[in-house]
């Protein structure tokens, strides 16, 4: 079997068979919650489910969820295991990467190519993402110059992609006064999107934690733009990587 990168270069079915846009949704997330680390349980699944626009149409119920599973299951795309966990099966493993490259070659499109709102990327790529074809995919990678990640930093499936060098870890467990890179931010809330990209906190940007009160929940920080401060919830969703002088 081709990895993921001979795929995407040659093309395979993951890029000719098309699913629901419901099935490529389900394909979609699962796929992101094993980049996440987040055990794939339907309950985990319907709780990512409700981050996708509502203009998806996806029911967000576990009953819901529940039943395209086993829809899923039927037609071969995932295993439901003893203990409740959804797995992606070869094929569907392939048809995911396949969707989750898409998605992420989309992002980047609207905004390298056509200027628009990084914190608009996420929503305008889901609705581009079920019509992008096998050969305006090859297209679109070409004219970016087979990007290797997403603009909030999420890898992109057949690129080729080479992980920094150093140990990644999330910002809510960075020490004050080291100076980091950011590796990673969350796509999924457009109003925090808006914020972080105004207080500059974006991929392969230096930040510096300030200060970090666990009583108070809250940590500053130090961007290239100024001084701003959010939550631990939202800290833990931003991933950065220590500067190689200070490693």
């Amino acid at each position: 079997m081709t990895n993921s990168s001979e795929r995407a270069q040659h093309g395979s079915h993951s890029n000719t068979e098309r699913l629901s846009q419901v099935a490529e949704n389900y394909l979609l997330s699962l796929y992101v919650l094993g980049e996440e680390g987040t055990r794939a349980t339907a309950g985990h699944l319907a709780e990512f489910i409700r981050t996708i626009p509502a203009g998806e149409g996806l029911g967000t119920t576990l009953p819901s969820v529940l039943g395209m599973l086993r829809r899923m299951a039927r037609e071969g795309l995932v295993v439901l295991t003893s203990d409740k966990e959804v797995k992606l099966t070869p094929r569907g493993l392939e048809l995911a990467e396949g969707m989750v490259r898409r998605h992420r070659l989309a992002e980047r499109m609207v905004v390298d190519l056509l200027g628009l709102e990084l914190h608009k990327a996420h929503e305008e790529a889901h609705r581009l993402e079920h019509a992008i074809s096998a050969d305006l995919e090859v297209k679109i990678r070409e004219r970016l110059g087979n990007p290797a990640t997403c603009p909030f930093g999420r890898p992109i499936p057949g690129s080729g992609h080479a992980p920094p060098a150093g140990p990644r870890l999330s910002l809510d467990q960075v020490k004050p006064g080291v100076p980091h890179t950011v590796d990673r931010v969350p796509e999924e809330d457009t109003e925090l999107l808006r914020f972080l990209v105004e207080l500059c906190v974006l991929p392969d940007r230096s930040i510096t934690v300030v200060d970090a009160s666990q009583s108070r929940g809250v940590i500053s920080v130090r961007t290239e733009q100024g001084e701003g401060a959010f939550g631990y919830s939202v800290a833990a969703r931003i991933w950065v990587r220590q500067d190689s002088a200070q490693a």
